[in-house]
């Protein structure tokens, strides 16, 4: 797989089957909180989950502990959650579960809406409660869906995970050209930090060659995207990926919370807070949807 990476901001539910990619369909059904979407696309998806749904500390309260037990019970009910009892609450769930099962399954609320799988990032889930690891890859997969700019563009999905594992160099995947983000963390733990971002070098670059009007500050633009006008937004910006990870031979990295060198000093004196995470999902967008992506630039 390529190297990528920054504030990748979600995308709408990508579906992974079991013996490989399934290939885009060419309409795009209408979502809405009482409409999931279920696309057959593995791993693309187009970024919406709101920031105000996630971050909403009634919302987060919940999202946590969906994650101590089997998500759901008998004949494939979601376990009761205050998720279920706002539009917000259920877009949060729909996502959630997006990321989690996989394309096969569906789970249901007590009136028989149904929440589709998509990713498969854990999808056991229906039977016990997720493990640390499970959490991290759910976690980094709804960062990847935030969207506070309310411009849903396709994204790309790649990690190590075998959920994302498909061939790049083929149809659909060989038009996401652009380097864009990288999201891991985990919001099922209590804390104000639930996440972190760190972007590609090369977006830099790529955002002044087609706009002279972007910020050069890209946190602000990652941020705008992953917290919109939220102000308890648990993202941690860390800048350029090259400094807080280390890639292996496919491009898949391992990152730290806080800077490799820092990391290196403070290790032992940071104890249980410095942690690292093999379980990151970094992000590709085709050239055609960066400024859309990232619309604090405009064209000039």
């Amino acid at each position: 797989m390529s190297s990528i990476r920054f504030i990748a901001v979600g995308f709408l539910g990508a579906s992974v089957v079991a013996t490989g990619c399934a290939v885009p369909s060419d309409e795009e059904p209408v979502e809405t909180a009482e409409m999931p979407m279920r696309r057959p696309v593995a791993p693309i998806g187009a970024n919406g989950l709101l920031p105000s749904d996630f971050w909403a500390s009634a919302n987060r309260t919940a999202f946590r502990a969906l994650g101590q037990s089997a998500l759901a019970g008998a004949g494939g009910v979601v376990v009761a959650t205050p998720l279920l009892d706002t539009s917000g609450g259920k877009s949060v769930l729909d996502y959630t579960v997006r990321c989690a099962l996989s394309s096969g399954q569906v789970v249901y609320g007590p009136n028989g809406r149904p929440f589709y799988g998509s990713f498969g990032f854990a999808p056991e889930w229906t039977e016990r409660a997720l493990t640390t690891s499970e959490q991290r890859w759910v976690s980094a997969c709804i960062f990847q869906h935030l969207n506070g700019t309310g411009e849903h563009v396709e994204i790309l999905l790649q990690g190590s995970h075998p959920a994302l594992d498909c061939p790049l160099d083929e149809e659909p995947f060989a038009d996401f050209v652009v380097h864009d983000a990288t999201m891991y963390g985990n919001a099922f733990l209590p804390g104000t930090i639930a996440g972190y971002a760190c972007i590609d070098p090369d977006l830099t670059g790529q955002l002044s060659s087609l706009s002279l009007s972007c910020p050069l500050d890209l946190r602000l633009l990652s941020l705008e995207r992953l917290c919109g006008h939220v102000p308890t937004c648990g993202i941690a910006f860390l800048g350029l990926c090259d400094l807080t990870c280390v890639k292996d031979a496919a491009g898949n990295q391992t990152c730290d919370n806080i800077p490799l060198l820092l990391g290196s000093l403070l290790r032992p004196l940071l104890g249980s807070s410095f942690q690292r995470y093999s379980e990151t999902i970094r992000t590709n967008v085709r050239d055609s949807d960066l400024l859309p992506l990232y619309n604090g630039c405009g064209l000039l």
